[in-house]
């Protein structure tokens, strides 16, 4: 009779009830998911690292990042969580990335150094003219950002010293400073420019697989020439194919796949 539902019929159209009442609960907790803030995730994954579940604090923080958010604070707590996870490569990575952001960051120097002991790999570096390490030095001991912020201070100090210069009967001294500021500037512009350069357009990797050996030719038939451990930074020289040409910080130089690293 029409109308009537059987009890088999009752019980199929409750089963598919059921399904899709759980795939609408489903993708409305992801629908959810998605819609968070990246200050909300950044909370969750702060909570998430607090109490010890370090692969779903990595998860969230790595998830904040693709949606473009990219901070110190960011990188140096994916740190944390790799190193929890004992993933020395990938926490390495992190910190280098919080270091390059903010070098000036104490914490971020300790645990980068900390992460830096667990690689198997301890390389001299090769030594550089004195001169050189101080330019190196000075240029990383900010980033573009704070390079930047030198730079407006001294322009804001440089037009204050030149409306005292107006009122002023002793010029002589306040001209002096006023143009010491203003070069102070435009070096501090120069030094912003050159570390931005040198932030999008990094050389630098770190090896994130446990070991391999470097080829003398950007073939898996090639000569091993050395081996190398997960979490060595690396310079990138050049590529062929899926080949990367490399040079360790002790100077040796030697080829590895391309998708065994991955740049600061």
């Amino acid at each position: 009779m029409k109308g009537v539902i059987t009890s088999s019929k009752f019980k199929i159209q409750s089963s598919k009830i059921a399904v899709a009442f759980l795939w609408s609960l489903m993708f409305g907790l992801c629908s959810s998911l998605n819609a968070q803030s990246p200050s909300q995730i950044y909370s969750s994954a702060n909570a998430l690292y607090k109490s010890n579940q370090f692969e779903q604090s990595a998860a969230a923080y790595e998830k904040i990042l693709m949606q473009g958010y990219r901070t110190p604070e960011v990188y140096y707590n994916l740190g944390n969580s790799y190193f929890k996870l004992h993933k020395t490569g990938k926490a390495i990575l992190n910190f280098e990335r919080a270091h390059k952001l903010s070098p000036e960051d104490e914490d971020i120097t300790h645990n980068l150094k900390l992460a830096q002991l667990k690689a198997v790999d301890k390389l001299i570096p090769v030594p550089q003219l004195g001169i050189i390490t101080s330019w190196n030095n000075l240029l990383l001991s900010q980033s573009s950002r704070g390079w930047g912020i030198f730079a407006l201070v001294f322009v804001w100090l440089t037009l204050l010293v030149f409306a005292v210069y107006l009122f002023i009967a002793k010029k002589g001294f306040v001209l002096f400073l006023g143009s010491l500021f203003l070069l102070l500037s435009v070096a501090s512009v120069s030094l912003a420019f050159k570390q931005s350069s040198a932030e999008e357009n990094s050389d630098a990797a770190i090896l994130l697989v446990e070991n391999v050996n470097v080829k003398s030719a950007p073939d898996a038939n090639g000569t091993d020439l050395f081996a190398i451990h997960e979490g060595i930074k690396l310079q990138i020289l050049d590529a062929v194919g899926s080949w990367t040409k490399i040079r360790l910080a002790d100077g040796k130089v030697g080829w590895i796949e391309k998708n065994l690293f991955e740049k600061i």
